[in-house]
């Protein structure tokens, strides 16, 4: 049945304005999407833009994970003109055999202090005469690697491409605390070293610290772990320099001493604290019988008398200095403790001067040119 015309021509009027709104919503579509079909305002991730700070790292809600979103790394470059290393003779050497001592700072929890893992905190380090940062990713604490995977990665990823674009070297820490057994969670750090190492597959300026201070454990435990964990990174960097942690915080290292992993390129941690301490007497046997030892972490607390061991902690610095062994002080934030290199009222998170720095803080300054 043939309708009439008025009605034909309203179906012809409509028929022809709902086909040019599609085509303009094609249309809004294609102009918006970048070549991968990704929004063009979105990030590596693919999250817009605006939601990130300035410097191009999460927003402090971001950072906190409150957020509740997973963000993926973005594909590393992992760009270095620094030159390999190997252990040689109870100490690192480059590739000519000469003796390197890296000197250099820790940063505190990466998702706690984000804000100081930038390209100008790190230059900061530099000039002051250190040559390497320690990225200290906790694992068992809230918003830990175990608790947010990806994100953990992609922030210590932003870290390192960070460290080494100013040219330092640069210590991935898997930092267990309070999961003193390296053993619980063994799974999850070979998964984790895995990753990074085929992401710098064998690049020169990444050494890997697996187990930052393993306790209520014996070193036969720590040894299990490592001899699994180890051939993770080895897989994607044959070469790299290792760092194992040993018992009671990586303070007792003489069972590291006599009963060292037979693998090449291996050195041990060794942490300690001036004032908590009363000797470092473990650390002067392994430079005596040359264990390759690194002391990853150190830092400068207060005395039984309530006082900044400052003075201590020159003479230990003085001393790591004299050896040649390598060291990273805890740690590169404001968080109002002892151990702190910036004041807790400097907000800075880069172009620090002298003034910027704690006590405490000095003593690491004064240090990083090595020995005088």
């Amino acid at each position: 049945m043939e309708g009439k015309p008025e009605y034909r021509g309203r179906i012809f009027r409509s028929a022809v304005t709902l086909l040019l709104g599609m085509m303009l919503i094609f249309s809004g579509c294609l102009s918006e999407a970048g070549p991968d079909g990704r929004p063009s305002s979105s990030s590596p991730g693919g999250s817009d833009s605006s939601e990130k700070s300035d410097s191009g790292r999460p927003s402090p809600a971001e950072s906190s994970g409150s957020s509740g979103q997973e963000s993926s790394a973005a594909q590393p470059s992992g760009k270095t003109d620094l030159p390999a290393l190997h252990v040689e003779d109870g100490h690192l050497a480059d590739e000519t055999g000469s003796p390197v001592q890296l000197r250099g700072m820790s940063t505190h929890g990466i998702r706690w202090y984000p804000q100081y893992a930038n390209q100008g905190a790190f230059r900061f380090v530099k000039e002051a005469g250190g040559n390497v940062i320690r990225i200290a990713m906790y694992t068992d604490t809230e918003n830990g690697y175990l608790a947010a995977p990806e994100e953990n990665v992609h922030i210590v990823q932003r870290a390192v491409e960070d460290a080494l674009a100013v040219g330092m070297y640069v210590i991935v820490d898997w930092h267990i605390l309070s999961d003193g057994d390296p053993t619980v969670h063994q799974v999850e750090a070979a998964a984790f070293f895995e990753t990074m190492a085929s992401a710098y597959a064998g690049n020169p300026a990444i050494l890997y610290e697996i187990a930052n201070e393993p306790n209520g454990v014996s070193w036969d435990v720590i040894r299990s772990y490592a001899e699994t964990v180890i051939p993770m990174i080895r897989k994607h960097s044959p070469d790299a320099v290792i760092i194992v942690g040993t018992p009671e915080y990586s303070f007792n290292i003489e069972e590291a001493v006599g009963h060292p992993l037979p693998m090449e390129n291996l050195m041990y941690a060794y942490h300690y604290y001036a004032g908590e301490k009363d000797t470092y007497r473990g650390l002067a046997l392994a430079a005596e019988k040359k264990c390759p030892v690194f002391v990853s972490e150190w830092g400068i607390g207060n005395d039984p008398t309530g006082e900044t061991a400052l003075e201590e902690g020159r003479e230990f610095v003085a001393f790591m200095n004299g050896q040649g062994i390598s060291w990273c002080a805890w740690s590169f934030c404001n968080k109002e403790e002892p151990y702190s290199l910036i004041r807790s009222d400097c907000l800075k998170t880069e172009g620090f001067t002298a003034d910027d720095l704690t006590a405490v803080g000095r003593v690491y300054y004064e240090g990083m040119p090595g020995a005088r």
